[in-house]
């Protein structure tokens, strides 16, 4: 932007020299050092802290320090942002005692100083099921800044449509536990979803989770600790690349359950660093989650459509990759319209290395059967697991080269189908299309 004054000084007033040619001098003179003192204001009018050029920016900033009302200051501008604002939180610590709300608003972002300067600390929570929760809204951005310790979901995004959380942390502090929070980052019937380079510590469920939703991509994001690292559930369209889970129950869950508004399909789950998910399940009983075995890289589980490729699956004491059925958790599901078979799943191209030990009596009772029984056939624990329930052969293709392999074939109740020939499985599927969007 060019904003210069441009200056029209008249030097008509000179001519030839005369008697009052000193006169003239000094006229000029003046005129000269009046042009000069004009030229120069003109100029810096167009420097960087002119207030005609910045006032726009600062006039769309609300800005929260810390302080002693910053928890109720931080509640009046979610409350009445209006469009085209940045809510900035100062770096420090903002402590909260009640859920930090926002809805029906457009085209916001929500700032730090940095994921390791600015927190959001709720473990003074007294009322609220969330930390921070933002509903019906379009064009919400969340970045630098870390939520810990809330009373339920740290950071959820609900009816949203353009939400995206980039270099956000969800926590809860020591060490991981059922009494912690079920989601960090949890969207949910949602579009356009954007998630890069988060991270995400202790959830007793999902520290990334993105459910009910359509138009996702999760990237370059860290999670540890929790049940499950990163799950897509009953969601369509996701691409889920370049992240990496560790100390997880277990590392990236794809899963489409029974009575939900929607079912899921056509996720890819590639380059991802899943190691060393061998936590101990600490999830609450009645959740699905519960079931998940310590030492699974990937689960997907009832869904349909999924690509699983170029990731590392590495020292995951359980199992690389497990498909399996609803089915074999609740063999009655009460939702007439739900499809529990897994279907369109292409597993390939993956680098798989197994630990060698598996704790036994710390797995759920499922799982203690299912390893029982590949004693019973002397099998050490596969790269890749199928459930194998009522499954036809072309359900779920597989090209993982040395990779070992069992499918457990649960129809037949005394597991004398069990079987490590993976050449039924040997098919080709076309690959899933990349997911763009324009994320706010």
């Amino acid at each position: 932007m060019n904003n210069t004054k441009k200056l029209k000084l008249s030097f008509s007033f000179l001519g030839n020299p005369d008697a009052s040619g000193q006169k003239k001098a000094i006229i000029f003179q003046n005129y000269f050092l009046i042009f000069f003192l004009l030229f120069g204001f003109s100029i810096m009018s167009c420097s960087s802290d002119d207030p005609e050029i910045e006032e726009p920016e600062l006039k769309k900033e609300i800005i929260i320090s810390v302080g002693a009302n910053a928890a109720d200051a931080a509640q009046q501008a979610f409350i009445e942002v209006e469009e085209e604002f940045t809510i900035i939180f100062e770096e420090g610590l903002f402590s909260f005692t009640n859920t930090l709300s926002m809805d029906g608003k457009s085209t916001v972002v929500v700032k730090g100083a940095g994921r390791d300067k600015t927190f959001l600390d709720f473990s003074g929570q007294l009322a609220g099921g969330d930390g921070v929760l933002v509903s019906n809204s379009n064009s919400i951005r969340f970045e630098d800044l870390t939520i810990r310790d809330a009373k339920g979901d740290a950071l959820k995004a609900r009816d949203c449509n353009k939400i995206s959380f980039v270099n956000i942390g969800t926590v809860w502090s020591g060490e991981p536990s059922i009494e912690n929070g079920a989601y960090g980052l949890y969207p949910v019937l949602s579009t356009e979803v954007y998630i890069d380079n988060c991270y995400a510590y202790g959830a007793s469920d999902a520290g990334i989770y993105v459910g009910q939703s359509d138009q996702v991509i999760l990237k370059n994001s860290v999670a540890e600790g929790n049940v499950a690292g990163f799950e897509i559930e009953n969601t369509t369209n996701a691409d889920v690349f370049g992240n990496e889970a560790f100390d997880n129950t277990g590392g990236i869950l794809v899963f489409d359950l029974p009575g939900l508004t929607k079912y899921g399909s056509s996720t890819r789950v590639f380059d991802n660093n899943c190691h060393d998910n061998n936590r101990i399940n600490f999830a609450p009983e009645e959740n699905t989650v519960a079931n998940v075995p310590a030492g699974t890289g990937c689960m997907i589980l009832s869904t349909k459509n999924v690509e699983i490729f170029n990731n590392n699956f590495n020292d995951n004491n359980f199992v690389g990759v497990l498909v399996a059925n609803y089915l074999i958790l609740n063999p009655s599901p009460s939702d007439p319209n739900y499809d529990p078979f897994p279907a369109g799943i292409y597993i390939h191209d993956n680098t798989h290395s197994m630990t060698g030990a598996v704790e036994v009596e710390s797995q759920p009772e499922l799982i203690q059967g299912i390893i029982g029984v590949l004693g019973l056939y002397g099998l050490p624990q596969p790269n890749v697991m199928l459930d194998g329930l009522l499954m036809s052969p072309d359900a779920v293709c597989i090209k993982e080269g040395s990779a070992s392999f069992v499918n457990l074939n649960v129809s037949d109740p005394t597991f004398s189908s069990v079987t490590t020939e993976v050449s039924t499985h040997d098919c080709t599927k076309e690959a899933l299309p990349a997911i763009v969007f324009e994320p706010f």
